[in-house]
């Protein structure tokens, strides 16, 4: 269960995360240091679709996780988060490696209610 989970971390996710693709895109170019990763270049590593990626990359960029750069027709993304933005996606990355089960749980669940989950659990179903 993501209860295990910090609390901050589990807001985090709730806040920003609605996709496995989202947070692998986030972890990979935040391991990046100060590279520059290009829609390509991190579709190479997703390998999910272009367009998802280059729309996932823009609203992190507009979030304040990653600046975007753009250099002549080619436009690149850095990870440029500090504070405590840079210390959640941190203490992501390392429970996600530790974890990585319990952080999909929390994307995919988060919009379960806690109440109501354990209600449903008594639900008696009508014999036909």
């Amino acid at each position: 269960m993501s209860s295990d989970l910090p609390p901050e971390i589990r807001r985090f996710i709730s806040q920003y995360l609605r996709s496995v693709e989202q947070l692998e895109i986030l972890l990979l170019v935040s391991r990046g240091g100060d590279s520059a990763w290009s829609v390509q270049s991190v579709y190479d590593v997703i390998l999910s679709s272009k367009a998802s990626v280059e729309r996932w990359l823009e609203v992190f960029a507009e979030l304040g996780f990653l600046q975007k750069i753009q250099e002549g027709p080619t436009t690149t993304y850095r990870f440029t988060a500090t504070g405590e933005k840079a210390a959640i996606v941190q203490r992501l990355d390392a429970l996600y490696k530790l974890k990585p089960v319990r952080i999909l749980e929390a994307i995919f669940k988060k919009d379960q209610d806690p109440a109501q989950s354990f209600a449903d659990a008594f639900k008696l179903r009508k014999q036909p």
